[in-house]
């Protein structure tokens, strides 16, 4: 296994741990706690206390994880608007963004953020990010976490399996192999939807977001063949009901002056796309990549077309369906004509054109992918191809 696979794998349990915190319903009958206050912390030697700590322990390898995205301006830009959405909680949170293409964010009860590069990617704007984050931050508020780890405490069959009487760190690594012992409920989901669209709104932003952000991802899992949904929505309400929940919500929203961020965000994530789409290509799940893809570029300005129609291109060529090779041809042509276009696009039309016989159509579009990538990983077997080329176009 690479090392890239291990930190994804090692994220993914860590994000698994918190999402298991995150989205049970506590045992009927049970009183729930009150909301967390700013500057709280559990009272020494409680259960919550306790939970406080695992969650300290799973930071510490966060921290350090080599899947976490380290840019000062990328994590001062969210944490920006995690502030902006959080308010007086702001100071107990500590974000991490991580480089993971899932859309998943989570903010654990200790106050640790993640946020999942595979979310920023899908995400078009500041507003559809304060939602997002809003919803997690009800989670945190609310202390969901906690009112799930008391409710586990109370399950014999979670505490044999799970082996609690060896610790509370043990239990929760744990837990990520038993998901399947607990009858999960989408009530905790539904009320910080309706609590993260509330802290959304009242910091200015505008109350469309959500149904703009769920329609697409409605529209991506749609896409799927296989039925495939993003392990964070497992416990969730089903897409469609949650955008139908939130349409509603927007349009009872009383009129007002509302923004959406969009090109203060487009500013922040645009150094990042190509990276991002290049993890999401390498998941394999084509069809949604496609979707994705295409609702990116329809919304996209001028200077991301190139990039976006390059790898909606590069999308359609490595599915290798019914016509995907005509329409990736089309899109490489599309995107060289954008001032952003990135070299591969040149690369793909050489290799294109080389297949068909078109020799000084092909080394002029491979000399044009040395000049704009001199550094590139295939540039010998591209040079191979040039010398092949010319020495065949002699006369």
């Amino acid at each position: 296994m690479t090392l890239r696979a291990v930190t994804l794998r090692v994220a993914a349990h860590a994000w698994l741990t918190c999402a298991l915190l995150l989205c049970a319903t506590p045992c009927h009958g049970s009183t729930p706690p009150p909301p967390l206050q700013p500057g709280e912390h559990p009272v020494a030697g409680s259960t919550e206390a306790q939970l406080w700590y695992g969650m300290d322990q799973a930071e510490k390898d966060i921290k350090v994880s080599p899947v976490r995205v380290r840019d000062p301006q990328l994590d001062a830009y969210v944490h920006g608007v995690m502030c902006k959405v959080t308010g007086d909680y702001c100071p107990d949170l500590r974000l991490y963004i991580m480089d993971v293409p899932e859309f998943n964010a989570q903010m654990a009860p200790n106050g640790m953020v993640l946020v999942f590069t595979g979310a920023l990617l899908r995400i078009h704007d500041e507003a559809e990010l304060a939602l997002v984050l809003g919803h997690e931050f009800a989670h945190y508020r609310l202390r969901h976490g906690l009112q799930f780890w008391e409710s586990a405490k109370r399950t014999t069959a979670v505490f044999t399996t799970i082996g609690v009487g060896n610790g509370l760190v043990g239990g929760l690594a744990q837990l990520i192999g038993v998901a399947g012992l607990f009858q999960y409920s989408r009530d905790f989901e539904r009320q910080a939807d309706r609590v993260g669209f509330q802290t959304a709104v009242a910091q200015g932003y505008d109350p469309q977001a959500g149904v703009r952000l769920w329609a697409r991802i409605d529209r991506e899992q749609s896409a799927s063949k296989s039925g495939h949904r993003f392990t964070v929505f497992a416990s969730h309400p089903k897409t469609a009901e949650r955008l139908e929940d939130v349409r509603a919500a927007a349009a009872a929203t009383p009129p007002g002056t509302y923004h959406d961020g969009r090109d203060a965000y487009r500013a922040a994530v645009r150094p990042f796309i190509a990276h991002w789409l290049d993890e999401e290509l390498a998941r394999r799940t084509y069809d949604t990549s496609i979707r994705m893809i295409s609702d990116l570029r329809a919304d996209a300005s001028p200077e991301w077309a190139g990039t976006l129609d390059y790898y909606l291109a590069q999308a359609y060529r490595q599915r290798r369906g019914d016509g995907d090779a005509a329409r990736a041809a089309d899109l490489y042509r599309q995107a060289i004509a954008q001032t952003d276009a990135p070299a591969g696009a040149w690369r793909e039309i050489g290799l294109d054109l080389r297949q068909s016989g078109q020799r000084a159509a092909a080394i002029d579009a491979f000399k044009r992918y040395l000049q704009m990538d001199p550094q590139a990983d295939d540039r010998a077997f591209i040079e191979h191809y040039l010398s092949q080329m010319e020495m065949e176009n002699k006369p």
